[in-house]
């Protein structure tokens, strides 16, 4: 017997690093299972594997490399996925931390704050980041972002392992160059490109890690008012984690 085949929905995104918009489909309810596994799991490398899959079975055109995306792209097609199948406004609630009473006896207010934000106007922050960093006159580097791939080997790094540190920053180096040469990270191992790390001034080192601190992420600022007891708060809400996990 030849059941119906019922008609899901097209819709499209924009993504940073692919000019054209990219086509998609809704969730279906083997995706809202996979979601829902996500929420529950605990360990942070299942998540990745779900997260991937949920991806690939929602775009359209297989021939985008998924594990090639950067991972801004990665909670801009979720948060177009969410909208387009559970709905565009999200819930979200905060406990408003002010310290209320007098002396020792102030405590926090407690009250639950209340907002709702629409997962279509969630705006892509340090959109104009830079990536080429400046070790000397001549010798710089060329960071790229992190991507699917690079942010799964991430997870499989034991961060109490020596250089687990090291380890995440070299995986996103794209080049290093100089007046007249270009190293790229892929001819190199990850020891070498680790070494060429620890060996940095400490002031160059620190330009490292705020070019981490500045690449694109999803973020919602959100100025609300506590209805007890009136404190003015500045909620912000960033990445994948912040929005669904």
């Amino acid at each position: 017997m030849k059941l119906p085949k019922i008609e899901t929905p097209i819709y499209q995104a924009k993504l940073l690093s692919i000019k054209e918009p990219v086509m998609f489909r809704p969730f279906l309810v083997k995706e809202q299972k996979l979601m829902l596994q996500i929420v529950e799991e605990r360990d942070p490398k299942e998540s990745i594997k779900i997260t991937k899959t949920i991806i690939k079975n929602c775009l359209l055109d297989q021939s985008i490399d998924v594990d090639a995306l950067p991972s801004v792209d990665i909670e801009i097609l979720f948060l177009n996925f969410r909208a387009r199948s559970m709905g565009e406004n999200l819930d979200v609630f905060f406990k408003c931390k002010n310290l209320v009473g007098d002396g020792e006896e102030k405590k926090e207010c407690g009250m639950v704050i209340e907002s709702s934000i629409n997962l279509l106007e969630v705006p892509v922050a340090n959109q104009d980041y830079n990536n080429r960093i400046m070790i000397s006159d001549d010798i710089g580097i060329q960071m790229k972002l992190p991507t699917f791939e690079i942010v799964e080997s991430i997870a499989n790094v034991d961060p109490t392992v020596e250089n687990s540190e090291f380890k995440s920053i070299a995986m996103c180096i794209d080049f290093i160059f100089e007046k007249e040469n270009v190293y790229y990270a892929k001819d190199a191992t990850l020891e070498e490109l680790i070494e060429f790390i620890v060996q940095l001034p400490p002031e160059k080192y620190e330009l490292i890690t705020k070019y981490f601190n500045n690449i694109p992420i999803v973020r919602k600022e959100l100025d609300k008012e506590c209805p007890k007891c009136g404190f003015k708060h500045n909620f912000v809400l960033e990445g994948l984690n912040d929005f669904f996990i």
